[in-house]
């Protein structure tokens, strides 16, 4: 594998080069790593944000089919998208969705297929590249490595950017391709590798409150266990066992008379 472009933070900027016409289709392609860790979506979202403000029109597609993440990030429905349009001919107005007040816009999944590669191999898809191109939109095609589909909507790219942990492996997609390989990057922060993120700072034994977070797990384990003793009867409880004589009773008081 060639090779590919070090590691940066998204904090610092992604620059892709427009050339003569801004019109890019620049494949987010998201690694295990990224997926695991829950931020890659995110990440996409975050791209999109920067280059719009930046005065771009921009499009975010999930090209993520079977397992779609951009309109739970986007907080929009995903009812109409990216399929209906390469595959039924739902209009780019229709399923395109303006996130952050219209400053750019989000094609969800859409609805479910049972094979990604017919949507990317449609010839519906194609003409919309085509129109994508032409009016000067960078599209952002988010995919996950190992997807299905993902390497057939590589095959439109014209840049890729890697969404990956820092000294993450490279995605197998992008075996091939790493001439178009723009970028390696992800946020500051989530560095392990293949293990996705690290925990939260606040939910650890030496963030702030740690030990007292750790007194209250240690019994509230104590707890537990002395509950589940008890009622496997592994520990009897005296005030849970009734007397004998009480049982007895209980048994015979309502039912024999007392005194002839």
């Amino acid at each position: 594998m060639a090779q590919l472009p070090g590691w940066q933070s998204l904090d610092g900027g992604v620059p892709v080069p427009n050339g003569t016409n801004p019109g890019r289709i620049v494949a987010l392609v998201a690694s295990e790593g990224a997926v695991e860790g829950g931020w890659a979506g995110s990440a996409a979202l975050d791209l999109a944000r920067a280059w719009s403000g930046g005065g771009e029109k921009v499009i975010v597609v999930d090209g993520s089919l079977h397992y779609p993440t951009l309109h739970t990030c986007a907080e929009i429905d995903n009812v109409e998208g990216l399929s209906d349009a390469a595959l039924f001919g739902l209009s780019v107005g229709r399923v395109a969705k303006p996130v952050d007040g219209g400053s750019f816009f989000v094609i969800t999944a859409g609805t479910a297929v049972a094979n990604a590669n017919t949507v990317a191999a449609s010839a519906r898809w194609g003409t919309l590249l085509g129109g994508f191109l032409e009016a000067g939109v960078k599209l952002l095609l988010f995919v996950r490595d190992g997807d299905s589909g993902c390497a057939a909507f590589l095959g439109s790219a014209s840049d890729i950017i890697v969404l990956a942990n820092e000294h993450e492996k490279a995605p197998a997609a992008i075996r091939d391709l790493e001439g178009i390989v723009r970028a390696v990057t992800g946020p500051n922060g989530q560095v392990a590798s293949g293990s996705g993120l690290r925990p939260p700072e606040e939910w650890t034994a030496s963030g702030p409150g740690g030990s007292r977070r750790l007194a209250m797990l240690v019994a509230a384990v104590v707890l537990l266990i002395l509950i589940l003793l008890v009622a496997f009867g592994i520990i009897p409880v005296p005030w849970l066992s009734p007397e004998p004589t009480d049982t007895v009773f209980r048994l015979t008081s309502g039912s024999v008379p007392v005194g002839g």
